[in-house]
């Protein structure tokens, strides 16, 4: 194994990038036409920045921004209370063998290039 082999083994297969974008482009859906079923994540403006997918497409970690930083934590905790409408609703748009697990997390990245 060379060293580019290993640099490529590192990275998102073809396939887990395809259904990072086909996840965000869902989770974006949902929010935008409000079928959430959280006030909260219904009323604001949040921008979904990311998704991380797991190699076996089991599990997928969402990074976002909301329109107030400063209330990331009510954010956090409107998401993982609808985390089973939202699941349910990417079942719905989405056609995978699978529906992964999925989490919901402050991106960080922000604050990061801000500095």
């Amino acid at each position: 194994m060379n060293e580019n082999d290993f640099i490529r083994s590192n990275e998102a297969s073809q396939r887990q990038m395809r259904v990072q974008e086909i996840l965000r482009a869902a989770l974006s859906e949902i929010l935008f036409r409000g079928e959430s079923k959280n006030y909260i994540l219904d009323e604001n403006i949040i921008t979904i920045t990311h998704v991380d997918v797991s190699p076996d497409l089991r599990r997928a970690k969402f990074l976002f921004i909301p329109s107030d930083a400063k209330q990331i934590d009510k954010f956090t905790d409107a998401f993982n209370s609808a985390k089973k409408v939202i699941r349910k609703k990417i079942a719905e748009k989405v056609q995978l063998k699978y529906v992964p697990e999925i989490s919901f997390h402050f991106d960080e990245s922000i604050d990061e290039i801000e500095k």
